[in-house]
């Protein structure tokens, strides 16, 4: 059923409880899990210049990939195929490019992740990518 599950982690609290839950859904279906993680707000906090983005993208890949060591040690525990991405872009829009690409069966994603105050209100990453979604889509909470 649920052969490529694609986790959209952010190292939020509610990402990490996904984690668990992806690492779950994977094991029960003997399936594979992709980690994605989306760097945001690149521009921001890069000050601008092309050398500021690209040492942005250098540090925050290697904070991301420190982050996502506890599902990779999950998943190398249950015996459960991991790959995973870090990537520049827009959180909603990456997640659900790359999920079309990989042909995922199932995203899993955080209900509150680290989005601001004004997209809580108008709807949360995991709410957006729910309503674009073509495959199924697990927000845990």
């Amino acid at each position: 059923m649920f052969r490529k599950i694609l986790l959209a982690f952010d190292d939020s609290e509610a990402s990490k409880r996904a984690g668990a839950v992806a690492v779950e859904l994977a094991q029960r279906f003997e399936g594979e899990l992709l980690v994605v993680t989306v760097i945001e707000g690149l521009a921001r906090s890069a000050h601008g210049t092309m050398n500021g983005v690209d040492e942005m993208v250098e540090v925050k890949t290697k904070q991301f990939n420190l982050a996502q060591q506890a599902i990779v040690s999950m998943a190398d525990q249950r015996n459960v195929h991991l790959s995973r991405q870090v990537v520049p872009g827009h959180a909603v829009e990456t997640v659900l490019q790359i999920a079309e690409k990989e042909k995922a069966d199932a995203i899993v994603v955080g209900s509150h992740g680290h989005s601001s105050f004004l997209r809580r209100i108008m709807g949360g990453t995991g709410s957006q990518i729910a309503y674009h979604a073509q495959c199924t889509v697990i927000i845990v909470r």
